[in-house]
């Protein structure tokens, strides 16, 4: 009766693909995720990196890659300094994906804003970079070097809105957007 009651469970389960950018993107939102696991009852997420480049050969290679993949949704997490063009904004929906855009700029920036820091506008992704990344608790693609400065409460109360998207789409709710 115990295997049944499992299986019942995990028939109910909304699978959930979200592919970013890099081994960055994919830490931090694995860490996110680990934040609000128990909030997302019935959600299986499934959180995967491209090895960077551009929007447009991220959602190429992505779509091919999953393309044989049951997900219930997919999501696309890139970085607003150089968004998909419409082709590429195209194929991502043809094929499931919805996009969120980091902003701003990026995933770095984003979390500054968290933080309650300004980005200038003068300021590159790699600035952020080299804002962010010394105060991590270690390695920018180890999930655990999130955890000190983005502990559930401060992850809770981000406003920023590319954040509060993934945060919500963790946590099994639609967005706005959606």
């Amino acid at each position: 009766m115990t295997r049944n009651i499992r299986k019942a469970r995990r028939a109910k389960l909304t699978t959930l693909l979200i592919v970013g950018e890099g081994a960055d993107d994919q830490a931090f939102i694995k860490h996110m995720n680990r934040q609000f696991r128990d909030d997302a009852m019935g959600m299986a997420a499934d959180i995967k990196k491209e090895s960077g480049g551009s929007a447009g050969n991220i959602i190429t290679n992505a779509t091919r890659k999953y393309r044989s993949k049951a997900y219930d949704r997919r999501i696309f997490v890139l970085d607003s300094d150089l968004p998909p063009d419409q082709g590429s904004r195209n194929k991502a929906q043809e094929n499931g994906y919805e996009i969120i855009l980091w902003s701003p700029l990026c995933l770095e920036g984003a979390l500054l804003d968290v933080l309650g820091e300004q980005v200038k506008l003068y300021e590159t992704s790699q600035d952020l970079k080299s804002r962010l990344h010394p105060r991590l608790a270690g390695h920018h693609t180890d999930v655990t070097a999130y955890s000190v400065l983005f502990p559930k409460v401060v992850l809770e109360g981000a406003i920023n809105d590319s954040i509060v998207e993934v945060r919500d789409k963790l946590k099994g709710e639609r967005s706005k957007s959606s």
